[in-house]
């Protein structure tokens, strides 16, 4: 037989316990009274040797292991083979994974920041891949801010001139109102970043009072679920009205069942998603289909179809302009302009998603998603004020001061690219709704505390079953709720978006919480955010005495 292999350690033993190293330990160690005094040090001395050999291997192999840690790795035989005459892992944890059926392969796991060190990258988290990256953030952004509600702008203009001057100062106020609405969105992530917490009631609690928390979580949920209740509303109305000329029974088109229909099949699987993450892709459908319907607006405007022919004479009512006198400030020098202002106040109004969009924007490589944040808020917003500004012109400038309520309304049935534009608007209702629904599911959890937290982690679609079911079934009992949500708009929404975003950053500040801001741009933010608490007072002043005439 072949002559035994001496062991791995054998030589580092032999170092350790050799006469040689014992007899030259022996002479180098100061006399001790007594040989067993004597014995004791040198074991101490032999222990301390020891630990300093595992230590020293240890530095020696660490780096070779962490250069090429997923590399690696021990082939694991079949469990009840061993191959090449080798000895069988029986005691390996590969071996027990192999023939529990896990996997082929055993490799080496590294701790993460020993990957780093050595320049690999290591496997995101499971929770990390469910983060959004900028592009996505910004189109749920736009989706979540654009939305039915720029349907109504031609005729916010219409209210005060009939002038295609006023479109100057309509259009500079719809982006005063971008500016005002994005700004107070960032702000509203600051204070979710300088307190530590990720919702709007949270934050205003820790930087504010906790007292009045109930102020901030009211006014989310009341404005998201009253939004989703309108979405429900608008889709069945538009779906019914959709399948009315295709003859079907009343039990498949009526209003009731298209709704029910819907929820059950679309709306259910969106809103059971858990992050923002997944609706990216059907953001960009809601996106595109509002790029369409711009497009489509401002198509009929230059290509004079509603000018003369047979789409002028089949349409609900003919335009109608009226030449104005003075500058184009004029015209908006009147009391009519207050419709316009009550409808961009909340024309921007998605800050009660806005802890959602920060909480789950995926930091950059410095771990901070301040600036991400940044960048996703001009985007959206820029993209945003875009698209209501070009069918706020569009659509005034086709029909003047006989633009509907809902400017859609205004195009002929017989138009074919206005039946598409009204299919696209149902498509971009939806696309909204599981965006607007996540807010209502994480208020209604918040108000219970971690019994609610403890209850959307146990029984996730239970809860969302529960939520969009009672939306549904409010929206089938409704038939016009139009007063209810504008006085929720322009009490709620105005305080989410201009009045308490000041409010906690002016807080913070006084309370030193957080980074702050020095120099000029300290001054210039406290100005700002002093200006925008009375602003955001008096639009919501106009905007109530507006929805109850």
């Amino acid at each position: 037989p072949p002559p035994p292999r001496p062991h791995p350690c054998s030589a580092m033993r032999q170092l350790l316990t050799g006469s040689r190293w014992s007899r030259g330990l022996s002479n180098m160690m100061p006399a001790a009274t007594g040989s067993s005094g004597r014995l004791a040090q040198w074991r101490r001395c032999r222990r301390s040797l020891r630990t300093a050999a595992a230590a020293a291997s240890a530095a020696l192999l660490l780096p070779l292991l962490c250069a090429r840690p997923l590399a690696v790795g021990f082939s694991v035989p079949e469990p009840c083979g061993t191959p090449n005459g080798q000895r069988p892992f029986s005691r390996h944890p590969a071996a027990v994974a192999a023939s529990a059926g896990i996997g082929a392969r055993f490799r080496v796991s590294l701790p993460l920041h020993l990957r780093a060190e050595a320049g690999e990258s290591a496997p995101p988290p499971a929770e990390a891949a469910k983060l959004s990256s900028v592009s996505q953030s910004a189109v749920n952004l736009v989706k979540n801010i654009v939305g039915a509600g720029m349907l109504s702008l031609p005729a916010g203009v219409a209210s005060f001139s009939g002038s295609s001057k006023a479109l100057i100062p309509a259009v500079a106020l719809t982006i005063l109102f971008g500016l005002l609405s994005a700004y107070g969105f960032v702000l509203i992530a600051e204070a979710c970043n300088r307190s530590g917490k990720s919702s709007y009631q949270d934050a205003w609690a820790s930087l504010v009072s906790p007292s009045t928390k109930w102020l901030p979580a009211l006014a989310c949920f009341a404005n998201a679920a009253i939004g989703c209740v309108c979405f429900s509303m608008i889709l069945g109305d538009c779906l019914s009205l959709i399948l009315a000329p295709l003859g079907l029974p009343a039990a498949i088109s009526s209003r009731s069942a298209t709704m029910l229909a819907l929820t059950a099949s679309v709306l259910l699987p969106l809103c059971r998603l858990r992050s923002l993450e997944p609706l990216a892709k059907f953001s960009a459908i809601g996106v595109l289909s509002n790029v369409y319907i711009s497009l489509f607006i401002m198509l009929r405007t230059f290509d004079g179809s509603y000018r003369h022919g047979a789409l002028l004479a089949a349409a609900p009512a003919l335009p109608k302009f009226v030449a104005a006198s003075g500058n184009p400030l004029s015209t908006a020098l009147t009391p009519g302009v207050t419709v316009l202002l009550s409808m961009l106040g909340t024309a921007f109004l998605a800050h009660y998603n806005a802890p959602l969009f920060y909480s789950q924007l995926a930091p950059g490589p410095d771990g901070e998603r301040s600036g991400r944040f940044l960048t996703v808020s001009v985007l959206g917003f820029t993209a945003a004020a875009i698209i209501l500004c070009l069918v706020m012109v569009g659509g005034f400038l086709t029909f003047g001061v006989s633009c509907s309520g809902l400017i859609l309304n205004s195009y002929a049935a017989t138009d074919g690219l206005a039946a598409l534009a009204r299919i696209a608007i149902a498509l971009s209702l939806i696309t909204s709704y599981p965006i607007v629904f996540f807010s209502v599911r994480e208020q209604f959890l918040d108000f219970f505390g971690s019994q609610g937290r403890e209850l959307g982690a146990k029984r996730p679609d239970a809860v969302t079953l529960a939520l969009l079911g009672g939306i549904t079934l409010t929206a089938l009992k409704l038939s016009d709720l139009g007063k209810v949500a504008g006085f929720a708009g322009a009490v709620f929404g105005i305080f989410l978006i201009y009045i308490a975003p000041p409010v906690m950053a002016l807080r913070a500040l006084q309370r030193g919480i957080g980074q702050q801001p020095t120099g000029w741009r300290r001054g210039a933010g406290v100005l700002a955010q002093v200006l925008l608490i009375p602003l955001g007072a008096i639009l919501g002043a106009v905007g109530a005495v507006q929805t109850l005439r």
